[in-house]
C-alpha cells in the first residue's frame, strides 16, 4: 500500500505550479523544477552549478541592468533574518538560443531553506519563486502609452483624483485651464475646488462623492469656475471610477473639456432665434390685422350691395380671406411661428362656416372628423383655403331634402400621405357638379384644382349619397 508521508519532497518541489529555483548563498543553483525550466526554456542539467547570472547573463544592451546585485542584496537578507524577502518589480531580459534577448519582467520572492540539522537556525539555501508578468507590465504600458499620445494629440485635460486622500494627479492642461501657471501648485485639489462657482460648487462635490462610492460610476459634470481676473468659464467633465490595483483606493480619473465658446454661441443662437420668432411673430400679427381689415371691407361692401351675384360674390371673398386670417391667428397658440395645429384650426374653421352659411337661410350641419396634425404655415394656409371652398360648394349646390349635412375629413391616408374629405348628402339628380379637374368658368373650381396642385396632391370626385371630393397630398 502507498503511504503518501514518505513521498519524496523533490517529487513535491517539481510538481510545483510556480517556477521556483534553489540556490546556496552565493547565488550557486542547486535545483530546478519543471515550471522554471519551461518557463526559461532551459533544462535542469543546463543549469544546476552554475551561478544564477552566468545561467542568465544580463542583456548587454541594457545599461540599466543591475539585477544580480539585487538579487545578490536580497539573498543576503534572507541569509542574515531567516525570513522571505519580496523584490520589487524587476526588469531582467532572458538570452534565447538564437542569441537574441527577450524582454521579461518578474516578480521575485526570495524564502530561506533550513537543510542543516546540525543547525537549524542556519540558512542553508534560498528557494527563488519567480512570476513573469511581462505580459501585464507591458500592456499596462501599452495602454499608458495610448493615452498619453491621444492626450497629446487632442490637447485633452487627463486627471486622477484621489477622493479620500484630496490629491490631483493631472496633465498640465488642467492647471492651464484652472488658471494656474505650470508647476505653481502641488498636487493637492483644494485650489482646483476654491475655483469652481459659487452656484456650482456643491453641485459638483455631490457628484464626485456619488462617482466615487460604486467602482465603475460615470462622471457627468457641467460646470463653471471663476478665474482670478472675474471671467467665467464654463468646463465640461467625464470619466468614471476605478479601484487602484495597489493601494485598493478609490480613483476617479477622466478628462476635463473647456466649453465656455459653445455654451455662448449657444447663447447667442438662442437670442437670435428668439428675436427671428419675435419678429415672425409681429409680421403674422400685422397680416392678421391687415386681412381682417380687408374682410370688414369685403362684408360692408357686400351688405351695401343691391346686385345679388355682386354680394354673393363679395360674401365669398370675405369668406376666403377670413380663412387665411384665421391661420395667421392660430400662430400665436403654442408659441410656434412656423406650423400650425391644423386640427384644432378646422375645428374653427368649420364653426365659422356653418354660422356664416346658414345665416343665408341654409339649416344645414356640418361633421368634422380630424387627427391630431401639425402643418407648415404654407401648407395649412392652402389646405384651409380648400376646406372653404369645397364646403361653400356644398352649400352651394347641394339640394337637401330635410336636415343637410357637410362632412370634413382629415387625417392619414398610407405612408407619407394625408387625406382631405368633404362630401354632403344633399346633392340633387338635377345639380350641376362637373369635376374639378374639367374646364369650367368657375372660380371655386379653378382654385380647388391651383391648390390642390401646390399641395403636391390630386383630386378624386364622384357621387356617393352626395357629392364627395378627396384631396391626397404628401405629408
Amino acid at each position: 500500500m502507498f503511504d503518501a508521508s514518505r513521498i519524496d519532497p523533490g517529487v513535491i518541489f517539481d510538481a510545483a505550479p510556480t517556477a521556483q529555483l534553489v540556490f546556496t548563498p552565493d547565488l550557486r543553483i542547486v535545483a530546478a523544477n519543471r515550471r522554471y525550466c519551461t518557463l526559461l526554456n532551459r533544462r535542469p542539467e543546463d543549469l544546476i552549478g552554475l551561478r544564477v547570472f552566468e545561467a542568465f547573463p544580463a542583456n548587454p544592451d541594457d545599461p540599466d541592468a543591475n539585477a544580480e546585485a539585487e538579487l545578490q542584496a536580497s539573498a543576503d537578507a534572507v541569509v542574515a533574518t531567516g525570513e522571505a524577502q519580496e523584490m520589487p518589480l524587476r526588469h531582467h531580459d532572458v538570452l534565447e538560443a538564437d542569441g537574441r534577448y527577450d524582454t521579461r519582467y518578474w516578480r521575485i520572492l526570495n524564502s530561506p531553506i533550513f537543510a542543516d540539522p546540525d543547525a537549524p537556525g542556519r540558512v542553508t539555501h534560498v528557494i527563488h519563486t519567480a512570476e513573469d508578468v511581462t505580459r501585464a507590465v507591458l500592456g499596462d504600458r501599452a495602454e499608458a502609452a495610448k493615452r498619453r499620445a491621444a492626450m497629446r494629440g487632442a490637447d485633452l485635460s487627463y486627471f486622477e483624483l484621489d477622493p479620500g486622500a484630496r490629491t490631483l494627479v493631472r496633465s498640465s492642461q488642467v492647471d492651464a485651464l484652472f488658471g494656474f501657471d505650470l508647476n505653481e501648485i502641488s498636487a493637492e485639489v483644494q485650489p482646483f475646488y476654491d475655483r469652481l462657482h459659487p452656484d456650482d460648487f456643491q453641485m459638483v462635490m455631490t457628484e464626485l462623492e456619488r462617482v466615487a462610492r460604486t467602482i465603475g460610476a460615470d462622471l457627468q459634470l457641467d460646470f463653471r469656475i471663476v478665474l482670478p481676473d472675474g471671467s467665467v468659464r464654463w468646463l465640461i467633465g467625464r470619466g468614471e471610477s476605478v479601484r487602484d490595483p495597489d493601494t485598493r483606493d478609490v480613483r476617479i480619473v477622466g478628462i476635463v473639456i473647456d466649453v465656455t465658446e459653445i455654451r455662448e454661441n449657444e447663447a447667442n443662437l438662442r437670442e437670435a432665434v428668439e428675436a427671428r420668432d419675435l419678429l415672425i411673430a409681429e409680421v403674422n400679427h400685422r397680416v392678421k390685422n391687415s386681412l381682417q381689415m380687408v374682410t370688414s371691407i369685403l362684408n360692408l361692401e357686400a351688405s351695401r350691395s343691391a346686385n345679388p351675384e355682386a354680394r354673393q360674390s363679395l360674401l365669398a371673398a370675405t369668406a376666403r380671406v377670413h380663412a387665411v386670417s384665421a391661420i395667421h391667428a392660430s400662430l400665436y397658440e403654442d408659441g410656434d411661428v412656423s406650423s400650425v395645429q391644423f386640427d384644432r384650426y378646422l375645428t374653427r374653421l368649420c364653426a365659422h362656416l356653418r354660422n356664416s352659411l346658414s345665416s343665408e337661410g341654409r339649416n344645414v350641419r356640418i361633421e368634422l372628423e380630424a387627427e391630431p396634425l401639425r402643418l407648415r404655415t404654407d401648407k395649412a394656409v392652402t389646405l384651409s383655403l380648400a376646406v372653404n371652398e369645397l364646403v361653400t360648394n356644398s352649400f352651394k349646390h347641394a339640394n337637401w331634402e330635410g336636415e343637410g349635412m357637410v362632412r370634413v375629413s382629415l387625417g392619414h391616408h398610407g405612408p407619407g400621405m394625408i387625406a382631405l374629405v368633404v362630401s354632403d348628402n344633399g346633392t340633387g339628380a338635377d345639380a350641376v357638379r362637373s369635376p374639378v379637374a374639367e374646364s369650367s368658368s368657375g372660380l371655386g373650381k379653378r382654385l380647388i384644382s391651383g391648390m390642390a396642385s401646390q399641395l403636391g396632391g390630386t383630386i378624386e370626385e364622384g357621387t356617393a349619397n352626395g357629392w364627395r371630393t378627396c384631396i391626397v397630398f404628401p405629408e
